[in-house]
């Protein structure tokens, strides 16, 4: 076949033409989404108990009835452990917490008499 003119770049002569392509389409979306807000619940617990200048180590049988009676939680089913000892926050590398023991990392154990307060938080989806 001859080229109509020189801006023809193809001359196909056969009975049948197959052509594929590939194409991406790009549709611009824009979304709002609206959710409502949720309020998320926290369950809180305490483990009270008050050394007695030697223990390193606390149990379920050192707290003090009178403000709880669960124990020492494990700590997997809870959100968060904070430990207060005389009032002040302790750092995590200071302490071992497990189901029912409380393992101080210290080198001396807290002054006799002191409040030894053992904070629980669980966090749960509000309704």
């Amino acid at each position: 076949m001859k080229r109509a003119s020189s801006s023809e770049k193809h001359v196909i002569a056969v009975p049948k033409v197959y052509d594929w392509t590939h194409a991406v389409l790009t549709v611009p979306l824009h979304m709002v989404l609206h959710f409502p807000p949720r309020v998320l619940s926290a369950e809180t617990y305490q483990y009270n108990a008050v050394s007695d200048g030697i223990k390193m180590v606390y149990t379920n049988d050192d707290e003090l009835k009178e403000y709880g009676d669960r124990g020492i939680l494990d700590p997997k089913n809870v959100s968060w452990v904070n430990l207060f000892i005389n009032g002040v926050l302790q750092p995590e590398k200071l302490y071992d917490v497990e189901k029912g023991k409380l393992t101080l990392k210290t080198t001396d154990p807290p002054p006799k008499g002191v409040p030894i307060i053992l904070q629980f938080i669980t966090i749960k989806m509000g309704v």
